[in-house]
């Protein structure tokens, strides 16, 4: 599979460069404190996750998606996290197409699951999985202290 999809109406979908840190910050309401943002550039540059965006025709970007795979001793395979997905309201199927890529991904990595955690107020990320067939599981999420720096 190629880093670049182009899709009707010239929106195209390719890997997230660490120059696109300034347009993310905006697609995912980010504070951007030296910590943080050190944090970013490497993500995007660790092979241990896929960032891809969705660009327009102009270059601006209308969508992200990241998938983070851990390797998980248990099963003996890796384990796809989604970990971010947005799209700006606009342009129709963003959200669908960067999906659409997120799985593909993650069976490329021969994962059986990707699984998702969206913020209780994501209502736009939750309907669309939903609407693909994703259903709950058992989960337990356990939120721990900050540590102080």
């Amino acid at each position: 599979m190629g880093t670049t999809r182009r899709f009707e109406g010239g929106l195209r979908l390719r890997r997230g460069r660490r120059t696109d840190l300034t347009e993310l910050r905006r697609l995912i309401s980010a504070s951007c404190d030296p910590r943080t943002e050190r944090f970013r550039r490497r993500t995007l540059a660790d092979l241990s996750h896929d960032v891809y965006v969705a660009e327009t025709t102009d270059g601006a970007l209308v969508g992200v998606v990241t998938i983070g795979y851990v390797r998980a001793l248990g099963p003996g395979r890796h384990i796809a996290v989604l970990d971010t997905a947005r799209a700006e309201p606009g342009p129709s199927g963003v959200l669908e197409a960067l999906l659409d890529l997120a799985e593909a991904r993650a069976r490329l990595r021969g994962c059986r699951q990707l699984r998702a955690w969206p913020e209780p107020d994501d209502h736009a990320l939750r309907d669309a999985l939903t609407a693909r067939g994703w259903c709950g599981g058992n989960i337990l999420i356990g939120e721990l202290a900050r540590q102080a720096d």
